[in-house]
């Protein structure tokens, strides 16, 4: 699998597996496209045989307004439901992890974070392989009803 930066070219195949993949957890076909739009998202794409498998999403902010701190957030992560089981989800991880690193040359991003739905199993087991642990605390509700979990890796 070769993983790049999405381009434009990219953003209706991103937004329909979105639609797809993350279809129990609320409507993301909608919520993609200004994900896609935003100046400080990364959006990195796996393909195989210039066939979109998979692609990832990480964004940047501030995390106390009154420190220079950074986080960086893993906004999605996806693998093509035909594409699934094969390490792809895992390529895209390390791939996003080495990124927020790589952020580091410029902003003081302290750790990567996400949120991730309860149920969904087969992500929580990659995220704590990675080093990620949940973080405590009430984080709301996925549209879908799957209660939230935030998760944090150093970097």
């Amino acid at each position: 699998m070769k993983i790049r930066g999405a381009n434009p070219g990219d953003f209706a195949a991103i937004q329909e597996m979105a639609a797809v993949v993350f279809a129990d957890y609320g409507d993301y076909g909608r919520i993609i496209p200004d994900w896609l739009a935003h100046d400080g998202v990364l959006t990195s794409v796996g393909e195989e045989e210039e066939r979109l498998v998979g692609f990832s999403m990480v964004g940047f902010y501030r995390i106390d307004p009154t420190t220079v701190l950074y986080a960086a957030d893993l906004l999605a992560i996806a693998v093509a439901p035909d594409a699934q089981g094969r390490g792809v989800g895992r390529q895209l991880l390390k791939h996003t992890i080495a990124k927020a690193e790589a952020a580091r040359r410029r902003l003081p991003v302290r750790e990567l974070r996400l949120s991730v739905a309860e149920p969904n199993l087969r992500a929580l087991k990659l995220f704590r392989a990675a080093g990620f642990i949940e973080l405590p605390g009430e984080h709301g509700r996925y549209d879908g009803g799957q209660r939230a979990l935030h998760m944090a890796r150093l970097l």
